[in-house]
């Protein structure tokens, strides 16, 4: 509370110079003869005794604000931005998340980050909606090594190289594949100095952007990719895979340690994942909540970016886990 009482008028000069006018602190201080913190306070006080009323105009949905919030306390997020669910149509929505998917990234990229990217049929329309007209000082990495010969547009690579073209920044690709045979060859991968060098930036990541996969779709990215087919599928459902990131299964506490495959994958583990400063999941569509409530439980997302309906489907499954 203001300890101070000032005179109405003054309150009123005040306020309609400073909002009315626009005029910044310091001009209202030199009109009125007067220091900029006596302005400070003089503002402060012209709300506190009703002669300034601030009134936010929502124009967005309250119950979206109401379940962001529900959300971030939960699941001890930094930020939820949730889209609409205007229709139920999956590519409608992967075009919502993806728009508000850019508008963060414009948002948070920081000079002279890492950021790295993992795959699918999401994360590769961000792009489309990146508004830049300035070179960014970052560069841009899988996480990742290449997936299959058939949809490059959703590989990880391919994901990076158009991001950095949009944002005018540096790209590093990584040439490798994503899974081999077994952790032996992985082992021969991983040597390889150029690998190894890749590697070392990987750990550097400071930003994550991650899609949050349902690994027991038919038109699941895995299948499409060609290095899993539908009985390693339902292999994997047997084992208890609720969701993969950057194609590390876990269970629906978050857990990867259980399947084997996780080992043989070329990229970004679970465990780093969690040591990046800022990763954003981003999903969507009713059939992805309890993927995305995985991924929440086992701690690997700071940002979550869904639709309302699967906001409002992972809030109530996560009080009946």
């Amino acid at each position: 509370m203001s300890k101070k009482k000032y005179d109405t008028r003054l309150m009123v000069k005040c306020a309609q110079m400073y909002y009315d006018e626009s005029l910044n602190q310091a001009d209202i201080a030199e009109k009125l003869q007067i220091s900029k913190s006596s302005v400070s306070r003089i503002l402060s006080a012209a709300r506190e005794e009703g002669v300034v009323e601030v009134i936010v105009n929502n124009p967005f949905k309250t119950e979206h604000i109401k379940l962001e919030k529900q959300l971030e306390e939960k699941f001890n997020l930094k930020e939820v931005i949730i889209v609409d669910s205007k229709s139920n149509d999956i590519e409608e929505i992967k075009k919502e998340l993806a728009k508000a998917s850019a508008d963060y990234l414009e948002r948070v990229i920081k000079g002279g980050q890492i950021i790295g990217v993992t795959m699918g049929t999401t994360l590769c329309k961000i792009p489309t909606y990146v508004k830049n007209d300035k070179k960014h000082d970052v560069t841009f990495i899988p996480l990742l090594g290449g997936v299959g010969e058939t949809n490059v547009e959703i590989h990880p690579n391919s994901i990076a190289l158009s991001l950095a073209k949009k944002f005018r920044a540096d790209c590093r690709l990584l040439h490798a594949p994503s899974l081999v045979d077994d952790p032996d060859r992985k082992e021969m991968f991983i040597q390889d100095k150029n690998i190894q060098s890749f590697l070392g930036l990987m750990d550097k990541v400071d930003l994550a952007i991650a899609g949050i996969g349902f690994p027991l779709e038919n038109t699941s990215t895995l299948v499409e990719s060609g290095y899993f087919t539908m009985e390693d599928i339902k292999k994997l459902e047997e084992q208890g895979a609720e969701a993969d990131i950057s194609m590390m299964f876990m269970d629906k506490y978050g857990n990867g340690d259980s399947f084997e495959s996780n080992k043989r994958v070329i990229g970004i583990t679970l465990e780093a994942l969690k040591k990046v400063p800022l990763t954003i999941g981003i999903a969507g569509h009713e059939h992805k909540s309890r993927a995305i409530l995985a991924t929440l439980v086992g701690n690997y997302i700071d940002v979550l970016i869904t639709d309302a309906k699967t906001a409002e489907t992972v809030l109530k499954l996560s009080t009946i886990n």
